[in-house]
């Protein structure tokens, strides 16, 4: 908790400095509504600061920057709020540092129950049951995440509207923590399935989509993985879990200068329920998101 605070000390502390001496920055304001087939819905409100940054002449190096980018989000059972700063030496690379910080509340009726945040315990019986044990606002859930992207534009090296052929990898080392959890405790954040634990783990994202100058602004497939390796408290390996993999389906639609709706189509390998100590899963398909964003200031 304490490095997550220096963190975000020393951004504020930088870009203030920065933003008095240089006249060229730009900034960019999003507000989305995020909804999906399982009953999900986030609003959320993000702040982008782009800061012209050892800028040449070439094509690799004309937009080189720092982009600082700070955001709310808000769920009927969390809130949390993102700080990502982002470097792009260079146009096929970018390294970002980034951290999150919530809280959430239970939601508990006679027919569900929505876990916004808290300890999860389950036996390990033939017949495991699980339990959800969290009150509202229990703690925090804080997370850090640092790790390269590379990024590859057709159009960059062809120019022209139909030329843009996209390729994007994501490599992220993270550490997440709830500060309610001790030793090999598990918890859930945000209705999740509850395995976490406070824990070093690496996600990784691949991309590959075309880009197009008409209402359908984009199309392509994407695949995500994401697993804990090793947990500091218990001194404890987690290699041994399968990793969580998402493959997903997008389509992007621009409506103007101002508004796009994203609509993504998920299969996931998830786990089967209740979680038994084996963490068993199966391929199926998991939901469909829409994402609806209206830039309220930028281009």
């Amino acid at each position: 908790m304490k490095t997550v605070i220096f963190i975000l000390t020393c951004i504020f502390f930088v870009t203030g400095i920065w933003a008095e001496e240089n006249t060229e920055i730009k900034t960019q304001t999003d507000l989305s509504l995020t909804a999906s087939t399982i009953g999900e819905i986030q609003f959320g409100l993000e702040k982008r600061i782009i800061f012209p940054y050892l800028q040449g002449e070439s094509a690799i190096t004309a937009d080189n920057n720092i982009t600082l980018k700070i955001g709310a989000e808000v769920t009927p059972i969390s809130f949390d709020m993102v700080i990502d700063t982002v470097w792009t030496p260079a146009a096929f690379f970018n390294l970002t540092l980034g951290t999150m910080i919530g809280t959430g509340w239970n939601y508990d009726r006679k027919d569900y129950r929505l876990n916004g945040m808290g300890l999860y315990r389950f036996s390990e019986t033939e017949n495991p049951q699980e339990r959800a044990d969290g009150s509202g606002f229990d703690g925090v859930v804080w997370k850090i995440h640092f790790g390269p992207t590379l990024q590859f534009d057709l159009a960059a090296v062809v120019p022209g509207d139909w030329n843009h052929i996209i390729m994007k990898l994501d490599h992220f080392i993270y550490y997440q923590n709830y500060s309610k959890a001790r030793g090999d405790e598990q918890w859930y954040f945000k209705s999740d399935d509850g395995i976490n634990q406070n824990s070093f783990g690496y996600y990784f994202s691949g991309f590959l989509g075309y880009q197009m100058p008409i209402v359908l602004n984009m199309a392509g497939i994407q695949f995500e993985s994401s697993y804990p390796f090793y947990n500091p408290q218990s001194g404890k390996s987690l290699a041994d879990r399968q990793s969580e993999k998402i493959f997903s389906l997008i389509a992007d639609f621009k409506f103007g200068k101002r508004f796009n709706l994203m609509v993504i189509n998920q299969l996931s390998n998830r786990l089967k329920h209740p979680v038994t100590i084996d963490f068993d899963r199966q391929w199926r398909k998991y939901r469909v998101l829409f994402i609806c964003t209206w830039r309220l200031e930028g281009v």
